[in-house]
């Protein structure tokens, strides 16, 4: 009875009280508005505005409806520019505003894309500037944290006859700049609206405070208000509030008396504003409420990142990035050992790189990729060319909690592969399961850019790159087996590979948790039929050994001159070998009984 009075009393105000809107784009079915065109970083002219139905650089969804328009400033140079224009608008002699949402986001932190607003009276270039909004989420108005925010524009004056709207998209290299549902609206004299409301998508089960942000949208003064919140279909809570003085524009920050007793599940939560001035219906209904989806976890765990690199060995700008920057990083301390890393040769530039697959066409689909290097760090825009900056990603990624365990399991049976995986979940929901193998280095893809090796190449998805679609209940493990044959794949020594797990988060694409499986058999070591095996590897020079058994190593160079060697080597001895030169050997390893195996190690 409660979810028909709230309904009915929702559908009866919207009746009573829609904004006067005399333009809206939301971009579900096509563009809309008109686009200049651009030149990009390839050399090639191209709309500078497009719709999208998902969004690649950064990652992100639609705020609403099925598209978005995109400003391509990830592959406009800096400095370049692009205008959407909306078609004429008539305006019939009131103040008027322009609203629309717009994609915040934290890579490139630095770089200041940007949109403009503007009126004009024709549809030519320039106008009145409304206002400006960077992309970056460190720029301003600074905000907290990567998603879409809603921004407002007043027009000044009295308008009468016709206008349009300019949005001026400007390059500074960087990522791209999303922004949806784009309105205009007259402004009216009583207006309030529920800006934020403070909850995480994913929260820890416990009394949670109802907390956000009320603006005033009107020409007057709000005196007085109510704010209500409800969770799913149960109990309103209101808190009436007198004694106000909120002028136009300004902003409310609330705390409800009332908190949320928060239990393990997945929730909608609504807060809403009413009665604003005392009156039942204020100037524009649709701005009064905010639906937040939030996911109560029942606990949580350490993260390890997933990092996600697109790459190729025909890229020059790739030599840069992974040479002089994500390299010294990966190989820095332990930061290899905490994060799970997964390279995806593409097919691009020219012939693109040999170890290039089906499936990382997908996964470039899946992302929106469209420049090579591109780093995902949790799913999340992470292409900086600064070892700083990609240590403080780590930090930054290390430092969240996350909501899944995983415990993977590996066995390689010839060129026959199972994976068990185990994952026991916080939360409850639908999220996809992928099991990665990767061959730690790789030779055999050196092309012309450079490189000479290369880190944790994928070179199968399993069971495919779509992975497994699991219905997790919270505190209820899940396990399920992949096999997969290794056969006809580009894999160059079988005990050079590793198989990396990681859940995401189907709907917004966001990385859950990531783990390496171990051997289920030789504890953490998976080699083939092996005995022993060098690490880390990479290495500055400084490699450990782990063995069965004592062995005898000796390290030759790619033209098979022997540069090291040592004997009867026990489990966990080290071998100081920084006074080679950095590139890739071969280390051939013999047990007491005369068995050989051989592996390649890196130095950087």
């Amino acid at each position: 009875m409660k979810k028909t009075t709230l309904l009915f009393a929702f559908l009866l105000v919207s009746f009573l009280s829609q904004a006067q809107i005399v333009a809206s784009q939301n971009f579900d079915a096509a563009l809309g508005w008109t686009s200049t065109t651009t030149t990009s970083d390839a050399g090639t002219t191209i709309n500078a505005w497009a719709r999208r139905t998902t969004g690649g650089a950064p990652v992100c969804s639609p705020f609403a409806g099925a598209g978005m328009a995109r400003f391509n400033s990830y592959n406009i140079p800096a400095n370049g520019t692009g205008r959407l224009t909306s078609p004429a608008i008539t305006f019939a002699g009131a103040t008027y505003r322009v609203k629309l949402k717009m994609f915040r986001d934290s890579g490139y932190p630095t770089d200041a894309d940007n949109i403009k607003v503007y009126y004009n009276t024709t549809a030519a270039a320039g106008g009145t500037l409304l206002g400006t909004v960077n992309r970056s989420v460190q720029l301003a108005p600074v905000v907290a944290a990567d998603g879409w925010y809603a921004y407002s524009f007043d027009i000044p004056g009295n308008l009468s006859g016709t206008g349009y709207i300019n949005i001026l998209g400007t390059s500074q290299y960087g990522n791209n700049i999303f922004i949806d549902e784009i309105t205009v609206e007259q402004i009216q004299a009583v207006d309030a609206e529920t800006t934020t409301v403070n909850m995480n998508a994913i929260v820890a089960a416990g009394s949670k405070v109802i907390s956000g942000t009320i603006k005033n949208m009107g020409t007057s003064p709000i005196t007085t208000m109510d704010i209500k919140w409800q969770v799913d279909n149960g109990t309103i809570y209101s808190q009436s509030l007198s004694g106000l003085n909120i002028t136009a524009g300004q902003t409310y920050n609330y705390t409800h008396n009332d908190q949320w007793n928060a239990t393990p599940g997945t929730y909608s939560l609504k807060v809403w504003v009413a009665n604003v001035n005392g009156q039942a219906v204020d100037g524009d209904a649709t701005n009064d409420l905010v639906t937040k989806s939030v996911a109560v976890a029942s606990g949580s765990t350490t993260r390890l990142p997933l990092y996600e690199k697109f790459s190729s060995s025909t890229c020059g700008p790739c030599y840069s990035f992974n040479t002089n920057y994500f390299s010294p990083f990966y190989t820095t301390g332990t930061n290899h050992d905490n994060l799970a890393l997964i390279c995806y040769q593409v097919n691009w530039p020219g012939s693109g790189d040999p170890y290039y697959t089906s499936e990382v066409g997908e996964r470039v689909a899946y992302y929106g990729v469209t420049g090579a290097p591109t780093l995902y760090v949790d799913s999340k825009e992470g292409t900086n060319f600064s070892t700083a900056q990609l240590q403080s990603a780590l930090n930054a990624e290390m430092a969240e909690p996350a909501y899944f365990a995983i415990n993977a399991t590996r066995l390689l049976n010839g060129t026959d592969l199972t994976v068990n995986i185990t994952t026991t979940p916080y939360l409850t929901g639908t999220y996809t399961v992928h099991a990665v193998v990767v061959e730690r280095i790789t030779t055999g893809n050196v092309a012309t850019n450079g490189e000479t090796s290369f880190k944790n190449v994928m070179m199968k998805m399993l069971p495919d790159a779509s992975g497994s679609s699991v219905n997790f209940t919270y505190n209820t493990p899940n396990t399920f087996s992949l096999q997969e044959s290794l056969v006809g794949l580009n894999i160059e020594e079988l005990s050079d590979i590793d198989v990396v797990v990681f859940v995401q988060n189907t709907a917004t694409k966001a990385i859950m948790q990531a783990a390496y499986a171990t051997d289920a058999l030789a504890n953490n070591q998976f080699q083939s039929n092996a005995f022993a095996t060098l690490y880390p590897n990479p290495s500055n020079g400084i490699v450990q050994i782990a063995s069965e058994e004592a062995v005898s190593v000796e390290i030759t160079d790619m033209t098979g001159k022997v540069v090291f060697k040592s004997a009867g080597l026990e489990n966990g001895a080290s071998m100081n070998l920084t006074s080679l030169q950095k590139g890739v050997y071969v280390a051939k390893m013999t047990n007491t009984s005369g068995a050989t195996q051989s592996q390649k190690i890196v130095l950087n």
